[in-house]
């Protein structure tokens, strides 16, 4: 009968997954299923929970590192802007060390130069972010490119 509760358990931490798809109660549900296993071999409720938790555990260190990796391409990055780092701009004022706004795919955010004056127009690179301010740099231009004037 403890197997069932097990299923139960496992079934639930699914369904938080779903929600939060952070890996963590899927490491749980892991654990409940072979506890599950368990409780079908014995009836001791005390092997029971102490399968469950290294079962759990050994899940959280050791599988969850590498699925976050694996199935989340961007890591931590998902929904998050921390995925403008690097791209490219165009700056859509003069931007300086303590104001700006710059055009970074398709969006309009507000910048500040990480070096020195950059002019309205000029390509920039976005290095960095804090809160909702990109910090630009100038974008580099090849060396083998001939600039035209």
């Amino acid at each position: 009968m403890s197997w069932i509760v097990w299923l139960v358990i496992a079934a639930a931490c699914l369904a938080i997954e779903v929600i939060t798809t952070d890996f963590t109660f899927l490491m749980l549900a892991g654990g409940a299923l072979v506890a599950t296993g368990a409780a079908a071999g014995t009836d001791n409720i005390w092997i029971q929970i102490a399968v469950f938790g290294v079962v759990a555990i050994l899940l959280l260190v050791l599988v969850r590192p590498w699925a976050k990796n694996r199935f989340n391409v961007r890591g931590s990055r998902v929904g998050s802007a921390q995925v403008l780092i690097g791209k490219k701009a165009v700056a859509v004022t003069d931007v300086d060390e303590s104001a700006g706004r710059v055009k970074i795919v398709g969006d309009v955010w507000s910048a500040r130069s990480a070096s020195g004056f950059i002019p309205q127009g000029s390509d920039v690179t976005v290095v960095e972010l804090e809160g909702v301010t990109a910090i630009v740099v100038p974008a580099v231009v090849p060396e083998n490119t001939q600039v035209q004037g």
